[in-house]
């Protein structure tokens, strides 16, 4: 039986065991864990698992493929608690919002035995926890795979063929472009919501002024919601691309301040083509013209092909044999705890 571990039963994590467990695949075995006892308890009261285990050396071992689900910066003592319990041949993979530091830490401290497949399913809620877990949030999603520089095709397949068990679309992508289009389109976006908040609500009208929000500042500040870890890590993962893509903002944005601070008046023309641009621009995004215009553009991607892994985990046939030759045995003392949120 395939064995898959979730590290990390929070929102994306539980989502995940819950789009899996949606296959109806019997020959697949769900393990979770996580630090915090409340995300193991609403992950068990989910059902999304198989079993939810408090060790972190006895949810990882003997898996075929582990899964990190924990915020980023929790994902280097998650390695290195991990590395010495991954059995042979296994697929280690996250589902981080930032790429290139992850990716460090999976080659300084992974042993050469475990191929490390970078993964990131471009879905989410600002709500948090096992609770608000969903089997369809990543339906029709664009879930990004960033191979590393060692992963064989076989490693790529399976982290490949994960995103498409749970109803998303593989995107393949090189790590420095991941963290500079995510930043744009996925980190810009809830600091600017936090921007707005924060101007706002530290407005010594704000009582006044909250009073008057409605529909336009609630959708504008809703990531504002979002987990604070999260985004803290991040951040402090991500900086350089963010603080790129804030400056375009700001320029951006100053260029409309200088439209609306022209003398003796703002343009009514100049003004218009503004809001017209970025209409026309959103509009095609959302029509699916932009994607359609990069498809016609490209040719085909070869993907890598099922048939070339060694475990086939979702046809319930498991080729890899973890336990060939002489196993390493752990004992339960051993000094470790599960970590993740």
């Amino acid at each position: 039986m395939a064995k898959i571990t979730i590290v990390g039963t929070g929102l994306i994590g539980t989502s995940l065991a819950l789009a899996l467990r949606q296959t109806q695949n019997k020959n697949l075995e769900l393990v979770g864990t996580d630090i915090n006892s409340s995300a193991r308890a609403g992950a068990k009261k989910s059902k999304a698992f198989d079993k939810v285990e408090n060790r972190l050396s006895l949810a990882v071992r003997d898996a075929g493929v582990v899964v990190l689900a924990t915020p980023v910066l929790a994902m280097l003592e998650v390695m290195e608690v991990i590395a010495g319990d991954l059995t042979e041949g296994c697929v280690l993979t996250d589902v981080g919002s930032s790429k290139k530091v992850v990716m460090e830490w999976a080659e300084a401290n992974l042993p050469m035995h475990v191929e490390f497949v970078g993964g990131h399913p471009m879905a989410g809620r600002e709500k948090s926890g096992p609770e608000n877990a969903d089997g369809n949030l990543f339906k029709d999603k664009v879930y990004c795979v960033i191979p590393s520089k060692k992963a064989s095709s076989r490693a790529v397949s399976e982290v490949s063929n994960l995103a498409e068990a749970i109803g998303a679309r593989p995107f393949f992508i090189g790590v420095d472009e991941h963290d500079s289009f995510v930043a744009a389109v996925s980190h810009l976006p809830f600091l600017l919501s936090v921007a707005l908040v924060g101007c706002t609500s530290k407005s010594p009208n704000w009582e006044d002024i909250a009073q008057l929000a409605a529909t336009g500042y609630e959708g504008t500040s809703r990531l504002a919601a979002g987990d604070p870890i999260m985004h803290r890590d991040i951040c402090l993962s991500n900086p350089e691309p963010i603080v790129a893509w804030i400056d375009a903002f700001i320029k951006e944005l100053y260029e409309v301040r200088q439209l609306l601070d022209a003398k003796p008046g703002p343009n009514s023309e100049s003004v218009h083509e503004v809001f017209e641009k970025a209409f026309v621009a959103r509009t095609l995004w959302k029509d699916g013209a932009v994607t359609q215009a990069r498809e016609a553009r490209q040719s085909p991607v070869e993907i890598p092909s099922f048939t070339e892994s060694v475990g086939d985990f979702f046809g319930g046939r498991m080729g890899r044999k973890f336990f060939q030759g002489q196993k390493k045995m752990f004992g339960d003392d051993k000094d470790d705890r599960p970590t993740g949120r």
